[in-house]
């Protein structure tokens, strides 16, 4: 096969034995004697100062298959800078920072609670940077065992104020455990004195209305002790007795004025004598009341005989006095009537009352 000419290269003269490749390098033995035809290539000048390096060809040949040509070495290449590990002072820092927070807490009596775990954390992560340290991975020693003692003293500080909270909340929770109880032993004695007084109270006044209704009673024994028949006698509580004796029929002599026709005339005799020891008065029982069975008033019959006598004046203990009057009873003379003595004064006036048919 014959290889293309480059148009712009003048036709060769000779044909290319065949078989060979034209692109092929020249044979340096073949055609030529050694030295002729050959170009001779200079070695580089050499630099002020410098030897000039020319290096003969390695054994075996030029690596570019060019005899003769000096040789040169690759030019060393320097190693790739490598950047310097950072030093891990995070817990560090951390620990320091978490011990003051805790510290300024824990000095806050009231946030006991709330600084142990800063300060705790302060303390792990102050050892472990203390490690790293002692390792050389961090460079701020300082500051990791400044993180400790805080965090030491965040815990011990925190712990006592725990316990003096502790210890207050008991002792304020004794006190108003010991002021309630006082208060409440002082209720109890109120309560006891209250029932005491209301007990005395109900005494009271169950012996006032045992009293008033002895009082009652006493009244109602006297009030009939003092209705009595004619002929019967009642005695006063300052010794006064008083007795009425049956009325007897009254024939006066002259009279001031008429009795009414059909009247019934009787004679009324009370007796008094004190059987005290004390003077007694009659002021206001001269004359007693008399009323008819209607309970009208009956009048005095005035004769002006020295048969009528009025009680009046005092009486000396053992003295005893009688008053006569004399009364018209009208229209039936069998009608029972009734006479009335007053005796004492003010609340202390009583009557005897004694009822009866005329004789």
């Amino acid at each position: 096969m014959t290889a293309p000419v480059p148009p712009d290269s003048p036709k060769s003269t000779e044909e290319a034995p065949a078989g060979t490749d034209p692109w092929a390098p020249p044979n340096p033995g073949a055609g030529e004697a050694p030295g002729q035809g050959e170009a001779t290539v200079p070695a580089p000048a050499a630099a002020p100062g410098e030897e000039a390096a020319v290096f003969a060809a390695p054994p075996g040949g030029h690596p570019g298959g060019h005899p003769g040509a000096p040789y040169w070495p690759p030019y060393p290449v320097p190693p790739y800078p490598v950047a310097a590990p950072q030093p891990r002072n995070g817990l560090g820092i951390a620990a320091m920072v978490l011990g003051i927070v805790g510290t300024a807490l824990s000095l806050a009596v009231i946030l006991f609670w709330l600084s142990w775990l800063p300060a705790l954390l302060a303390l792990v992560f102050g050892f472990i940077g203390l490690g790293y340290a002692r390792r050389g991975v961090a460079t701020n020693r300082g500051m990791a065992l400044a993180g400790v003692v805080l965090g030491i003293t965040g815990l011990v500080v925190s712990i006592g104020a725990g316990v003096f909270v502790v210890a207050r909340v008991h002792t304020v929770n004794e006190e108003r455990r010991a002021e309630a109880d006082a208060a409440r032993a002082r209720a109890d004695a109120e309560q006891r004195a209250a029932d005491e007084r209301l007990a005395k109270a109900k005494e009271r006044l169950e012996a006032a209305r045992k009293k008033a209704e002895a009082d009652r009673r006493a009244a109602a024994a006297d009030e009939r002790a003092r209705r009595l028949s004619f002929g019967q006698s009642y005695t006063y509580g300052d010794g006064l007795k008083v007795t009425m004796a049956a009325p007897e029929p009254y024939v006066p002599s002259r009279t001031v004025f008429e009795p009414p026709k059909d009247a019934t005339i009787v004679q009324v005799k009370i007796t008094v004598v004190n059987t005290g020891s004390k003077e007694v008065s009659l002021h206001g029982s001269g004359l007693p009341f008399v009323h008819d069975a209607k309970g009208g008033l009956v009048t005095t019959l005035i004769d002006g005989s020295d048969r009528m006598k009025i009680l009046g004046g005092s009486l000396a203990p053992g003295q005893d006095a009688t008053g006569m009057s004399a009364y018209a009873l009208p229209n039936g003379a069998a009608d029972t009537f009734s006479v009335e003595f007053d005796y004492g004064s003010g609340l202390e006036r009583k009557n005897v009352i004694w009822t009866g048919a005329p004789s």
